[in-house]
């Protein structure tokens, strides 16, 4: 099963490559730009068609007139009121969740066939092979490969384009930043092929300080995320989606 997966997403790739080629090689930033709108408008139009927006609308306002009497029933000291008016919240917060099922449903499986791709085209892991006792690989966007050199010894580091680079260190290449994070085992879901990879991360926004857990710079995430954001929240504002 993960193997015929791994089959069709290998195939996708290859046709997201094709058809992204040219946007890709004309600028990453305007690249995921791109994306970005057009996933934000995608998921607000998936919410648009497959949710009941009236009754969505309907559940709130109850939802919101349970709240304030249950705030009443509280300033109050009525504890029997609190005790009703919370349960109601709860069974229509349930139908709230579930009113929202099936368009988050249909999003996830939107999701789960563009997102791989872009996590492999801006935070790829490199195949590694051994050759003449370094590890040798390519790091490929948009048709294009540069070779790297990496050494997994005690002082793991990697070479492109005669330049060292240490895991949390940037380099250039193919016209803009990439960050090297570091060596791994394994294919992963998404891939394949086992052994050794290669991780590195295309640097979007370099921040002044570090966060943990995002570093010193936005990934091809953070970045989408930064963007996509308040794009949705237009989009849903525009179809009339809360």
């Amino acid at each position: 099963m993960i193997e015929t997966v791994q089959g069709l997403l290998a195939t996708l790739f290859s046709f997201y490559d094709s058809i992204f080629q040219p946007l890709l090689a004309a600028s990453p930033y305007y690249a995921l730009a791109f994306f970005s709108v057009g996933l934000a408008g995608a998921f607000s139009l998936i919410y648009w068609r497959f949710l009941d927006i009236e009754r969505q609308k309907e559940l709130k306002e109850k939802l919101n007139k349970q709240q304030e009497k249950m705030k009443e029933a509280r300033e109050n000291e009525k504890t029997d009121k609190v005790s009703e008016h919370m349960t109601k919240s709860l069974e229509l917060n349930q139908k709230f969740m579930m009113l929202n099922l099936k368009p988050m449903l249909v999003t996830m499986l939107f999701v789960g066939l563009f997102f791989p791709w872009l996590g492999a085209t801006f935070s790829p892991n490199l195949d590694l092979q051994e050759r003449n006792g370094m590890m040798t690989g390519e790091l490929e966007y948009a048709s294009e490969t540069v070779p790297v050199e990496v050494n997994n010894g005690n002082n793991t580091y990697m070479v492109a384009d005669g330049e060292e680079i240490r895991p949390g260190e940037s380099f250039e290449a193919h016209g803009f930043t990439w960050e090297f994070r570091g060596v791994k085992e394994g294919g992963g879901f998404f891939s394949s092929s086992e052994g050794l990879k290669a991780n590195v991360a295309a640097v979007f926004v370099p921040l002044p300080f570090s966060i943990w857990y995002v570093g010193g710079a936005l990934n091809w995430l953070g970045f989408y995320i930064l963007m996509a954001m308040p794009l949705t929240f237009g989009f849903r504002r525009m179809l009339g989606i809360a």
